[in-house]
């Protein structure tokens, strides 16, 4: 797809939803087309869409990155000059998340991390 386009693929909408419990499961579905109300829907959906963002660029989780990237250009893709204030804005939460998915990274890595296991304290704790 073109820039700003959203697919499934392109979202981590399992990590957003799993890592915020305040974010809703199911969101409100979109009203049905009608022509009259066409702008409307367009604009709850691009605000829908934009909270997405804004709440997944504050999470640490593993590609992050490249949400920050898609965020950026969903922005500019609707509004250069709207872009240039939210993206100011968000960039701060962005790079504090990042900071502290990277010092997690450094504690523990996926490798590092068995599912399945029980939790037992760490070796010489009594």
């Amino acid at each position: 797809g073109g820039v700003g386009d959203i697919t499934a693929e392109s979202v981590n909408y399992a990590a957003i939803i799993a890592s915020d419990p305040d974010l809703p499961s199911n969101p409100p579905p979109l009203p049905p087309f009608d022509p009259t109300f066409e702008h409307t829907s367009a604009q709850k959906q691009l605000n829908q869409l934009r909270f997405i963002y804004q709440r997944g660029v504050t999470h640490p989780m593993t590609g992050l990155d490249q949400f920050w990237q898609e965020y950026e250009a969903f922005e500019r893709a609707h509004s250069e000059s709207l872009a240039s204030v939210l993206i100011a804005e968000w960039l701060p939460k962005y790079q504090h998340a990042r900071s502290v998915y990277l010092e997690r990274n450094r504690v523990w890595t996926i490798h590092e991390l068995r599912g399945g296991r029980l939790a037992v304290p760490p070796v010489g704790c009594e």
